[in-house]
């Protein structure tokens, strides 16, 4: 094998090793990387509790008249009631919702928890968990949110319910809800009670977490990378057949 077709072939395979790790790097640049989110920081009002990337809320106070003749405290989580969203609204400034009737969907809130924090998504990467609404309602439309801003969005009422629960009477089971928008947004997750006060729901959590897409400048990069070490091999190669 003369010297030209030695360095001609010798390219040729230093070229695919490059490729080769080039769509390795590409690949491992390109998938999403998953951040489970912490709800132990996250702000609160009502009976919440948040181990870790779990949260759970519900409507329960700690009155016997709760769920009777269940014992009083039997669905709350933390020992603490639910705030108010009535006569006075305490949920809906917790939440800073301008309009305190904004919460009024069915009929009129009465009590509620949640939890929210501040999150900034980029473009391309989507906010992700899973949620399960668990009721002992049969009549009024007690319901779960999330809230965007100022953006509610219904979750589920006791209509949604499809499974039978224990210590709860109905549940929806886990479901997953997705959204990919670019910004930064006040999150919230709530309960609330609808038209009475003595029947509990609650709202809980998990799973949750931010899929981050990486830019795609950063594959660009690379690509450019790749073309300034072909060329440099193709004057390399020009030279040493010259000489």
């Amino acid at each position: 094998m003369n010297i030209s077709t030695f360095i001609k072939h010798s390219t040729f395979k230093v070229g695919l090793v490059s490729l080769a790790t080039l769509g390795s790097l590409a690949m491992t640049i390109t998938s999403s990387v998953a951040v489970q989110l912490d709800f132990s920081s996250w702000q609160k009002i009502g009976d919440v509790v948040t181990p870790g990337s779990r949260a759970k809320l519900s409507t329960a106070s700690l009155e016997f008249e709760d769920d009777y003749p269940a014992t009083a405290g039997t669905f709350n989580y933390s020992g603490t009631a639910a705030g108010d969203a009535g006569l006075y609204p305490d949920l809906q400034d917790f939440l800073a919702l301008a309009d305190a009737s904004a919460l009024n969907i069915g009929g009129f809130a009465l009590e509620g928890s949640a939890i929210k924090n501040t999150l900034t998504v980029a473009d391309g990467d989507a906010l992700s968990f899973d949620w399960n609404f668990r009721t002992n309602e049969t009549v009024n439309k007690d319901f779960a949110f999330l809230l965007v801003d100022s953006t509610l969005i219904k979750l589920a009422d006791f209509t949604d319910v499809t499974q039978a629960d224990s210590p709860f009477l109905q549940e929806t089971g886990i479901r997953s809800y997705t959204f990919s928008t670019p910004g930064t947004y006040t999150l919230a997750f709530g309960v609330v009670d609808v038209d009475d006060y003595v029947t509990t729901s609650a709202l809980e959590i998990s799973n949750a977490r931010l899929e981050r897409v990486p830019e795609p400048t950063t594959i660009l990069g690379l690509l450019t990378v790749l073309g300034c070490g072909a060329t440099i091999g193709r004057v390399r190669k020009k030279c040493l057949l010259k000489y």
